[in-house]
């Protein structure tokens, strides 16, 4: 085995460990999540319309970060941002633990003013992370691994996502949700934050010089990237999804809190099926993604996806078991799910395969910016528009069941704009869905391969062991 070869593998089982350690911060960064969602609209009781902005926060933050990353990206390569900002981070997230011991539960205008300031620094530092971060693996990991291996590192990472979840879960019922719970849980994710941030530093590429297009100015790549249709297309539809995932997916958790009457501890159950599905379908998402392209198979994960949420239109205190099932064959925004795993891989890879090699750090900076200005918009209009209606007398669970009609409509319209990305060597979207009727192919997305290996053999009668002998 060459050095190179070697050094290529270490780098990414680094990669791989960084990703385990930092999974609980990477999960509690989203504040749509429902353990966050359960610290600020059910201990501290934050409403809707507070909710939605801290919600959208890490929009804000991915549009802000464009007009500062080309000077940043011109001095510092990606590895660099990424280490600082993740340990910065950590610092961000630690201040927000120590402060739950003070903070008045009684006085939302208080706590909502702190939370509304750390979740601000925290969404900057995790846009500079995340443009830091996928510029850099662009940079090291090469193209014929990225499928199998991010295929491999998600369920790896979806994998220790349930076993955080578990934890979690203990954690939240023994306690009744306390401020101390949430303390541990938040304090103990930092510390695995600092952790993740000496892998990365430990990461041997991607560092010590500045790229090529580090020595081009912004107008040159903004040129580059006018010259890319596939790219902006991609940008158009990851608008339009956003806003429609944002518009009122992160009000699922607060709908099951407040009018199915489940509590953070059962939630995290449904969580925890969300990432085993994930888990044991990511392999065969990237073996039909490097066969097919990325494109049919993110068409077809997005289109089941969404023709099993219009369920939420539907689910009471009565029927709220089908949640199981949702949950694990979907999921909720961007949680995982068996088809939900499926889009995010696809999604990510897609990315990564229309980024236009001359200005990687631009082009994903742009994108973030652009997209995140839409859908930052979508959590706050959403909150407001559920207090106003509220507010005028309607009909809470039918209020809720109306509104969750709006992402699955707006996702398959948004559909049309991936139908226009020219990937190479791609298969149509009918290749992918006839692959899928293949038990084999099914099978080994639901994690349950080994049984069209099993050799099923009828038992011989006492007579014919007779016979042999």
């Amino acid at each position: 085995m060459s050095d190179r070869s070697s050094l290529l593998r270490r780098n990414l089982r680094l990669c791989t460990t960084d990703g385990l350690v930092a999974t609980p911060i990477v999960y509690l960064l989203q504040p749509g999540n429902f353990i966050i969602a359960a610290l600020l609209t059910g201990l501290f009781r934050l409403p809707n319309e507070i909710y939605g902005i801290i919600v959208s926060l890490p929009f804000w933050g991915n549009f802000a970060q464009a007009f500062l990353m080309p000077f940043i990206n011109r001095y510092f390569p990606p590895k660099t941002v990424t280490v600082v900002c993740a340990t910065l981070q950590a610092l961000c997230w630690a201040a927000l633990g120590v402060s739950l011991s003070w903070l008045p539960a009684d006085r939302m205008a208080a706590s909502g003013q702190w939370f509304l300031g750390v979740f601000t620094v925290s969404a900057a530092l995790t846009a500079f992370t995340g443009v830091s971060w996928t510029s850099w693996m662009q940079e090291w990991v090469p193209v014929r691994l990225r499928g199998k291996y991010f295929g491999m590192r998600n369920r790896l990472l979806q994998i220790a996502q349930f076993v955080f979840l578990i934890g979690v879960g203990q954690l939240l019922a023994r306690t009744a949700s306390s401020v101390r719970a949430f303390q541990a849980l938040i304090l103990g994710s930092v510390g695995l934050r600092v952790a993740s941030a000496v892998i990365q530093h430990r990461i041997q590429a991607g560092a010590g010089k500045l790229r090529t297009e580090a020595q081009t100015s912004w107008r040159e790549q903004l040129q580059v990237l006018r010259r890319s249709p596939a790219f902006l297309w991609f940008m158009g539809y990851g608008a339009l999804w956003g806003f429609a995932a944002n518009l009122f997916g992160p009000f699922y958790p607060v709908f099951m809190y407040q009018h199915l009457g489940w509590k953070p501890e059962n939630l995290t159950w449904l969580v925890v099926l969300n990432s085993l599905g994930g888990a044991f379908s990511y392999p065969a998402w990237g073996a039909l993604a490097d066969r097919f392209g990325n494109k049919p198979v993110m068409l077809f994960c997005m289109l089941v996806w969404q023709l099993e949420n219009f369920s939420w239109c539907f689910l009471t205190p009565q029927n709220s078991w089908l949640l199981y099932s949702l949950w694990t064959f979907g999921g909720v925004i961007g949680a995982g799910g068996m088809v939900g795993a499926g889009f995010l891989l696809t999604f990510f890879n897609m990315q990564l395969k229309l980024i236009p090699p001359e200005a990687k750090t631009m082009a994903v900076s742009v994108n973030l910016a652009l997209t995140s200005l839409v859908t930052a918009i979508a959590p706050i209009l959403g909150g407001g528009l559920i207090d106003s209606f509220l507010r005028a007398g309607y009909e809470p669970m039918a209020l809720y069941h109306r509104v969750f009609l709006v992402q699955p409509a707006l996702a398959i319209l948004a559909c049309a704009l991936i139908v226009r990305i020219q990937e190479d060597k791609a298969s149509p979207l009918s290749s992918v869905v006839g692959a899928m009727r293949n038990l084999r192919t099914l099978s080994a997305v639901m994690g349950i391969s080994f049984i069209v290996d099993f050799i099923f053999v009828k038992p011989q009668k006492s007579h014919d062991h007779h016979l042999d002998r």
